[in-house]
């Protein structure tokens, strides 16, 4: 899921908080319970669809510009730690670790298929969306069969 949020900032944190939403993702008693309330699954659909909007403007920063980064870092971290939450709280933090780094490593390889690729600017893009909500979504599908 970290490398999903490396290729659409909200995109994991938000399948991950309507999974939590519905109850299919069990985050009760963990640090991040917050993630299942109504309000945290609608504000990150919110931003998740705008982000999936804004990216197609070509004002847009580069995904690898600092600020972004971390942000992708910072929610892959949380993705890594909701699906890690049954687990003692090593492999919790060796969780958010992961999504983190996954994150992080998805948003230079996201940056380089946009670079490379040679297709239209908005194909690539809309390629990238599949990618990254299919991906999700199978993802939550099996942490919480």
């Amino acid at each position: 899921m970290g490398a999903v949020c490396g290729l659409r900032t909200f995109t994991g944190t938000a399948i991950t908080a309507s999974a939590a939403n519905h109850r299919d993702l069990n985050l009760k008693d963990t640090p991040l319970a917050w993630l299942a309330s109504d309000g945290a699954a609608a504000t990150l659909l919110i931003l998740a669809t705008g982000e999936l909007i804004a990216d197609k403007l070509p004002s847009m920063p580069d995904r690898i510009q600092p600020a972004s980064l971390a942000a992708r870092f910072v929610s892959g971290a949380v993705c890594g730690l909701a699906i890690a939450r049954g687990h003692k709280r090593r492999q919790q933090i060796i969780g958010a670790i992961i999504g983190g780094t996954a994150a992080v490593a998805a948003a230079y390889a996201g940056f380089e298929y946009r670079k490379r690729v040679k297709m239209p600017a908005l194909a690539k893009a809309l390629i990238e969306d599949t990618v990254a909500v299919g991906a999700a979504r199978a993802i939550i599908a099996n942490v919480c069969a």
